[in-house]
């Protein structure tokens, strides 16, 4: 509009001004009336902050067919405004921009004429002056809401505290406006004073996405499946990473919460796993924990290449949009939020048996800590606690133990009570986790821009001794309008994670748990061994019960330590040029820069398997860094109110850098001195650099047809450098769309929304699964050194110079319905991947040099469905209840084969998460086969037990408020799937699961066999198999198992309890995730005193878990010897000043 008027001729310019004089000087009534009336018809959206008169005009003559003219003869066009008027009408937005810039306008055919002047109206006095404060329905102010005075052109804006001023009649009535809520009419009376609360408009709530490329969009007009979290509800029971706050939130997203301190819970969107995306900026560094929730505006999950397929290949799994806060209100504000949570207890962890001590077949005594002879080797198949023996000075069975005093007559140990003194070891060792977060920000906006800043801590001391996380962040965003045309938003945030020691996990000698539940008997109370050195050795050898297989649990809490420090950089930039009112260009550049420095000490005399350190200090060094730069031109243009078109076109340039080096001792010559320069030989070092670079072109056109029909087509080319440079270049294209079925059509009254939608994708992937740049293309091993000259040699795998990229082509279709105004909805989507030119390592004839060779083959699918359905039972007065049900399930298939039939024991179609095993032999009745000493007789083929992935995903959340209290929880879990216990099976073997507590135990001891398994023995005949293992013939006969064996001899060699399930379980379970109350102070409280806002929560985390899973959390998804899941409760401080 601006420049229509600029480029005016001089002559030209005094017509046109002669021409407005003539429209302003007519009566109103000149006007015709039905052009009037037609305004009332047009449908406009605005939300603006802080824009100029001649902004918000251009912004309104592109989605309406109405052109705005204008004499600026009084500075009207730089007058600034806020504006919040989604999905309402042009003249509704004309009265509240005339009641805020004081103008008169009239509309003459499809001319809108605007003149400066005070808006006031001759039947109307306006006398009486009006004031008071606008809330939520939680009473917290509202700033920006727009009020009019309906019928006329009157109105304001309220204040950063809700504040509002107007002059009104009584009997009049005000009509409030503001995105989010429902209008709310008030009808002026004898008072000069009100309080309004506006309450949210399910119609509006959530209804806008960030979308690839940080693009926003109506959800309406969305083709595909996505969902929104608003960052308010990850703070109050916060996780240590923000991820885990998602699990029971999002339909087809499955969050694997470990147990284990600091480690990355696993994701899965669809079944793989998604893109992580930081205000536009894809983030490929997988760490999740820089990231503070109290920074987080939004997180957005894209579901399916469709969603992201712009990102490209590295989009071809969906994303996960994460939008963090920027500067909010004009006057500053300041915003501190304090969390802490207490791991007080546990809702699963390993119960031990406590009836029997260490030792093997029912012997035990102590030696020299060898663990051989009569020290039972480590087992935990001791003799029987607590027993009666009146000949002994205690009156129980005594025998030499590791504490033991010497006699000084005889040089022998002193025999002791063989108790069961650490019934509670895992108690006893174990202390109360903690997690502290506390975060302030500051915010302010101005006609020029505005800005935030946040600095945040984040403390979370290990349930195991002498472990813990500190996480600290600092954020600075902001937005400049250089000119009127040109805008500048930078976002800078470091963030620094450091620990000097967290505990190792997974089976083994460095786990605690291996040493303190699987391999400590109950006659050890842990607490007995917290002086961890042996008396006049310290520093050379640790002192513990068994010193040649395991390690005292407090020496490897305090020696063995595992340090973390790194430092990480994640900045960007975004510069924003506005060509003309239909054309824009866009340049953002990303860096995402991280060093990480670990270092490793290994004390000596510390155990590996079987081995005693002689000390070992490892320093390992990496430094990450990327970059992305788009260059983005946008096109918008409304070229009616029936059809609207939004193109983008790009390119993009992406470059990653990785490197490290690692050096390690042999030995340490001083004990305790952890320094490369002590090793007692030469120290061993490596290093590595990683590169990689993507070229890309896309585009994006984005179709609108009489505001109810949507259509998305996407392409992006990309250029890799990781593949050969015959394929290393692939286009694919996406197409999505969405029809509004009730913007075309009159539905019954009870039925509100209804929303068709679909969507089409080919996404392509050169990258590596695991995570090697030159993984695809020829390169050199070091060999054989000759001389003191080292050689080159080939690596074993033939490189494919016809490697194509992996692709994979999706499909999706959905519903989206609401009902009875909104109080129930729905959103269904079923969905279908199908993933091919996988690139595989194929096994070929070592005559030929190589071990294996490269290629593209087999082809798997993906399917599956979703359903989010959301509903508000209850909106009655100050009560509301409002419920949120997610659920989801998919298959993921082979569908075909590479050089062959089978791919192991799979074949073509079948379910890809079979899960096979060795089991033993069953007659055709099902009874298990025994040999003739009585053990079981396994087959020689695995057989399927059963399959990994559950049959379904499902959280349920239920947020109740009234007046200034509201109360929220989240249940969710797992139905199906089986997952194998380390945990479980290692019990069982060693001698310390509950279930191993039996008088078949007791006669073991006495060398007694007789323990009958369960089952049948063959007595004549022979079956026949075919390749699969199916029985071609049987003629066999059976009878019943009668021959007993010894318990012990049973259990190590079986070590699957007394149920043949091969320690495989359900993984289903039922978990309350998260339960949070909270108190919002009245506004009322508080006016005139330093806080604007304050709120106060309890909060609850796993409180509650249901499984069948024995001794373990089903949740992480895996068993390798987890540790214990523990309950969280705590509280958490919000104010606003």
């Amino acid at each position: 509009m601006s420049s229509f008027y600029k480029h005016l001729s001089i002559r030209s310019k005094a017509v046109l001004c002669l021409l407005l004089c003539c429209v302003f000087s007519l009566p109103f009534t000149t006007v015709k009336a039905e052009r009037i009336a037609d305004l009332h018809k047009v449908p406009c959206s605005l939300t603006v902050h802080n824009k100029s008169l001649e902004e918000v005009f251009e912004l309104i003559e592109q989605q309406t067919h109405y052109a705005i003219i204008c004499v600026d003869q009084s500075g009207l066009m730089n007058r600034k405004v806020n504006l919040n008027a989604r999905n309402t009408t042009l003249e509704n937005v004309l009265q509240l921009l005339a009641g805020q810039a004081a103008f008169n306008y009239k509309c003459l055919d499809n001319n809108i004429i605007v003149k400066a002047g005070a808006v006031t109206d001759p039947g109307d006095p306006a006398e009486k002056n009006i004031s008071g404060k606008v809330t939520d329905s939680k009473k917290q102010p509202l700033p920006g809401v727009s009020i009019m005075v309906k019928g006329t052109k009157r109105g304001t804006i309220t204040t950063e505290n809700g504040d509002f001023q107007i002059k009104a009649n009584e009997g009049e009535v005000l009509q409030f406006f503001f995105t989010g809520y429902q209008t709310y009419l008030l009808t002026v009376g004898r008072s000069g004073s009100y309080q309004v609360t506006l309450q949210d408009d399910e119609k509006v709530l959530s209804e806008v996405l960030v979308t690839a490329l940080g693009i926003k969009k109506e959800k309406a007009k969305v083709g595909y499946a996505a969902q929104e979290v608003k960052g308010a509800d990850l703070v109050k029971a916060r996780e240590p990473n923000v991820i885990s706050s998602l699990t029971g939130r999002v339909a087809g997203l499955t969050i694997r919460n470990t147990t284990d301190l600091f480690q990355d819970p696993g994701i899965s969107l669809r079944g793989a796993k998604p893109l992580i995306v930081i205000d536009g900026i894809p983030d490929q560094s997988a760490d999740l924990y820089k990231i503070n929730a109290d920074d987080i505006e939004s997180m957005t999950v894209l579901k399916g290449a469709s969603a992201s397929a712009l990102y490209g290949s590295i989009g071809m799994n969906g994303a996960i949009m994460i939008t963090t806060k920027r500067g909010g209100a004009k006057d500053l504000s300041v915003d501190f939020n304090s969390s802490t949570q207490f791991q007080t207890s546990f809702i699963r962890i390993p119960k031990v048996q406590t009836t029997y001590g260490n030792g093997f077949k029912g012997e035990y005594q102590y030696i020299d800590g060898s663990g051989s002879g009569p020290e039972g080797f480590g087992w935990i198949w001791g003799p029987k606690l607590d027993q009666r023996d009146p000949s002994t000075p205690s009156g129980y069975y005594e025998t030499p133990q590791f504490n033991s005093p010497v006699d000084p007559n005889t040089g022998k140990l002193v025999p002791l009570p063989f108790l069961s003194r650490g019934k509670d070891n895992v108690n006893n060792f174990f202390r109360t986790g903690v997690i502290t977060s506390n975060n302030i920000s500051f915010a302010k906006s101005s006609d020029n821009g505005s800005f935030r800043a946040s600095a945040s801590h984040i403390y979370q001391q290990g349930i195991v001794p002498n472990t813990d996380l500190k996480n600290t962040s600092f954020n600075l965003s902001g937005t400049y309008n250089m000119t009127k045309d040109f805008t500048v938003n930078g976002r800078i945030s470091y963030n620094k994670e450091y620990t000097h020691n967290f505990p190792e996990t997974g089976y083994g000698p460095t786990n605690y748990l291996y040493n303190l539940i699987l391999w400590t008997g109950p006659d050890i109370d842990v607490r007995d061994l917290r002086n961890y050195w042996a008396p006049g050795k310290e520093g050379v050898q640790q002192r513990h019960y068994n010193t040649s297989y395991y390690n005292n649990p407090y020496f490897q809490a305090y020696e063995y330590l595992r340090g973390y420090d790194k430092n990480n950089t994640f900045g960007s930039v975004d510069l924003n040029y506005k060509i003309s009112p239909s054309f824009s260009a866009k340049f953002r550049t990303g860096i995402n820069q991280y060093s990480l420095n670990r270092d490793y000490r290994e004390p000596k005399s510390y155990i590996g398997y079987g081995n005693k350190s002689r000390g070992q200090y490892t320093l390992t060094s990496n430094t990450y860094f990327d970059i992305v730069s788009d260059l983005i031109v946008d096109y918008n243009h409304t070229f009616s109110e029936y059809f609207k078109i939004h193109a983008q076109a790009g390119g993009s340039n992406y470059y990653r850098n990785f490197k490290g080096d690692s050096s390690n001792t042999d030995g340490l010559t001083i004990p305790g001195l952890y320094n490369l320069s002590n090793s007692a030989n030469a120290v061993q070092s490596t290093n590595w650099l990683e590169e990689r670079r993507t070229a890309s072109l896309y585009g994006v056109v984005d179709l609108e047809l009489y505001n109810a029909i949507y259509v998305s087509l996407t392409g992006r080319n990309d250029k890799i450098s990781t593949l050969p440079t015959q394929n290393n270049s692939f286009f694919y294209p996406s197409l999505s769309g969405s029809v509004v079925v009730s913007q075309l059509t009159r539905l019954p009254e009870w039925f509100s929304f209804l929303k068709a939608r679909g969507a089409v994708s080919r996404v392509s992937s050169g990258t590596l699964d695991n995570g090697y740049t030159y993984g695809y293309l020829p390169s050199y091993d070091k060999g054989t050194t000759w001389d003191g000259v080292p050689g080159l040699k080939f690596k074993d795998v033939i490189r494919n110079p016809s490697l194509k990229p992996q692709t994979s082509d999706s499909w999706e279709a959905g519903v989206d319905a609401k009902f009875f105004g909104n109080k129930l909805g729905f959103e269904l989507t079923y969905f279908q991947t199908k993933d091919y030119n996988n690139i595989l390592t194929i096994p070929i004839s070592l005559g030929t040099g190589f071990a294996s060779r490269l290629e593209n083959g087999h082809v798997y699918q993906r399917r599956g469905v979703e359903l989010v359905t959301t509903a508000t039972p209850i909106r009655k007065d100050k009560f509301r209840w409002d419920v949120m049900l997610n659920l989801s399930t998919y298959r993921r298939r082979l569908k075909e084969i590479t050089g062959g039939d089978r791919l192991g024991y799979l074949k073509a179609g079948d379910r890809s998460d079979k899960i096979f095993a060795t089991v033993y032999q069953k007659d055709p009745s099902g009874n298990v086969i025994f040999r003739a000493d009585g053990f079981p007789l396994e087959d020689n083929i695995q057989r399927l037990i059963g399959n990994n992935d559950p049959d379904l995903i499902y959280g349920l959340e239920n947020s109740f408020s009234y007046g200034n209290f509201s109360f929220r929880f989240l249940v969710d879990g797992r139905l199906g799937g089986m997952m194998y216990s380390t945990t479980n099976q290692k019990m069982w073997w060693g001698g310390t699961h509950p279930g191993t507590v039996n008088h078949f135990r007791d006669d073991a001891n006495q060398n007694k066999s007789t323990f009958v398994g369960k089952g049948v023995v063959v007595t004549s005949g022979q079956a026949t198999y075919d390749t699969d293992g199916n029985i071609i013939s049987d003629n066999r006969t059976f009878a019943p198992n009668t021959q007993g064996v010894n318990y012990i001899d049973y259990m190590t060699n079986t070590s699957n309890g007394a149920d043949v399930n091969y320690n495989y379980y359900s993984q289903s379970f039922l978990k309350l995730r998260e339960v949070t109350l909270t108190y919002s102070v009245p506004s009322k409280w508080l006016k005139g005193r330093v806080f604007r806002a304050a709120d106060i929560s309890a909060v609850g985390r796993n409180l509650l878990l249901f499984t069948k899973m024995p001794n373990v959390d089903p949740d992480s998804g895996v068993d390798n010897l987890q540790t214990p899941s523990t309950r969280s409760m705590g509280v958490n401080l919000n104010l606003k000043f």
